[in-house]
């Protein structure tokens, strides 16, 4: 895969609480797509390298729902299904 080199100034009381900062700023930006809905979440799974539950379990811990869609939406589906 092509990469770019971003880089950015963190403030040094910032920078010291963090234990691996490049890793923490990449897991940011990534997730900052994911929430964005610019990428799916199996890409964002795929960037961070981990399985599909691991990064399911990676959201929750951040609070971060893995459901996007209102109640609404998710009930006009359930009337949409058709029974097997």
């Amino acid at each position: 895969m092509e990469t770019t080199e971003v880089r950015f100034n963190v403030p040094s009381e910032l920078a010291e609480h963090l234990e691996q900062l490049s890793d923490y700023g990449y897991q940011s930006f990534v997730l900052r797509l994911y929430l964005e809905q610019e990428i799916s979440f199996g890409k964002a799974a795929t960037l961070l390298r981990m399985p599909y539950d691991e990064f399911m379990s990676f959201l929750g811990q951040r609070r971060i729902p893995y459901f996007r869609n209102s109640a609404e939406e998710v009930n006009e589906a359930l009337r949409n299904l058709h029974p097997l």
